[in-house]
C-alpha cells in the first residue's frame, strides 16, 4: 500500500513512496483522491493534476461545463435531477456514468 484513504479534510496519508492507484479519466499513475468541484455532484474520485487542470477538478466534461454556469441555472439543472447517476466500477478501471463521459482510452 502506498496511500490510505482517510475520512477528514486530508482524504490520504501516505505511508510508502510506491503509488498503485490509477487516475479514473486518464489512467495514469495517481493517488489522489478529491471531490468533484460541481456542487451538483460531488463524486469522490481519484484524479491526477492533468486531469484536474484540464477537467476543472471536475469528474467529467459534463460536470466542468455545468459548474461554469452561472448559480441559479445549476440548482434549475439539479432540481429533480436524481442523485447516484454515477459510479466507479473497479472491475473496469475507469470512472462511468449515465451521463456519457467518454471513455479516455477510444
Amino acid at each position: 500500500m502506498a496511500k490510505i484513504f482517510v475520512f477528514d479534510e486530508r482524504m490520504g496519508e501516505r505511508i510508502s513512496d510506491e503509488i498503485i492507484a490509477h487516475c479514473h479519466q486518464c489512467g495514469a499513475p495517481c493517488d489522489s483522491h478529491t471531490n468533484c468541484k460541481n456542487d451538483g455532484c460531488h463524486l469522490l474520485f481519484i484524479q491526477c493534476p492533468v486531469c484536474a487542470e484540464k477537467y476543472k477538478g471536475c469528474c467529467s466534461e459534463i460536470c466542468c461545463e455545468e459548474s461554469a454556469l452561472p448559480p441559479e441555472e445549476q440548482r434549475r439543472r439539479r432540481a429533480g435531477r436524481e442523485n447516484g447517476n454515477k459510479i466507479f466500477n473497479k472491475s473496469r478501471g475507469r470512472l462511468n456514468t449515465t451521463l456519457g463521459i467518454p471513455d479516455p482510452t477510444e
